[in-house]
């Protein structure tokens, strides 16, 4: 029997992608799924995991990113419980202790920990901080509110999902270039009847100053603006206007491709009701100090 699936989207990091293969201990209860989006130059006999029992590999030619390489995996996936990870991630040591716990849970989603790396000289990173100080004001509450879980921890990684709860839901990533797991995460997670939270660090997730997150390609910060704004339209829809992304920081950062992207965006941004003034004059502030 399968317990646990874990898919990995794939593109040129094969290291990275050793690494992270290396995280997670050969059991014949794990399906380790990994799709590849089109890499460059790939030797598939070198390929990591490509001799890996547990280890299903899948070649893409779509260059359709993440979300499409995701959906494929869900494709395939045979295990109870459904786990996600980034290549150039990793699990940390005895995360399979923790999990194991859940093996017989009824939960739909359960929420974990992770700590962060700098990928490049491995000291401490803050890109779990949004996750550590999200599970924290939950388990801090008398009365628990399942909205901060849900509007404000879009990561699929960390999490472990019932994969019958997905199946039975037709739960799917969006097959966008930049974005394409927040819908994921925020659907699952109102849909879900039954959650449970552990504070456990079963992943480290790096800062990689070389990720699609971090790259400052005009097209991709023009996508990762335009998938904002479809984030909020749909929070907005469901009354959660408490959760809107603050776009500040964008109009802001605009200005490296000039006047008329920084205008284009403020006409963008107002257009779909978002507040820009204050969120603007605080990201320049947060900028100068």
């Amino acid at each position: 029997m399968i317990n646990y699936t874990i898919i990995i989207p794939h593109k040129n990091a094969f290291k990275y992608l050793q690494r992270c293969l290396d995280s997670i201990p050969e059991r014949e209860d794990i399906q380790i799924i990994v799709v590849d989006d089109n890499s460059d130059n790939i030797i598939v006999d070198d390929f990591p995991g490509i001799n890996k029992k547990n280890i299903e590999i899948y070649f893409t030619r779509e260059n359709k990113g993440a979300g499409y390489a995701r959906n494929v995996g869900l494709s395939y996936a045979k295990g109870k419980w459904l786990l996600f990870a980034d290549a150039d991630d990793f699990f940390n040591l005895g995360f399979l202790n923790v999990l194991d716990n859940y093996i017989d849970s009824d939960n739909d989603i359960i929420y974990f920990s992770a700590n962060s790396i700098n990928i490049d000289t491995g000291k401490k990173s803050h890109r779990n901080k949004k996750l550590v100080d999200t599970l924290s004001e939950y388990l801090n509450e008398t009365k628990k509110n399942k909205d901060i879980l849900i509007y404000r921890n879009w990561e699929p990684w960390s999490k472990m999902f019932n994969l019958n709860f997905i199946q039975r839901n037709n739960i799917k990533f969006e097959e966008v270039r930049v974005g394409n797991d927040a819908l994921f995460v925020i659907n699952a997670g109102m849909l879900a009847k039954k959650i449970n939270v552990d504070i456990s660090e079963i992943y480290c997730v790096t800062y990689n100053k070389r990720s699609l997150t971090f790259i400052v390609d005009e097209d991709l910060f023009d996508a990762r603006f335009l998938s904002k704004i479809k984030i909020n339209n749909f929070l907005s829809k469901l009354n959660k206007e408490q959760y809107k992304l603050s776009l500040g920081s964008d109009i802001v950062a605009s200005s490296r491709y000039g006047l008329k992207k920084t205008i284009n965006f403020i006409k963008i941004a107002r257009k779909n009701n978002n507040k820009i003034f204050y969120a603007s004059v605080k990201a320049i502030i947060d900028k100068l100090f």
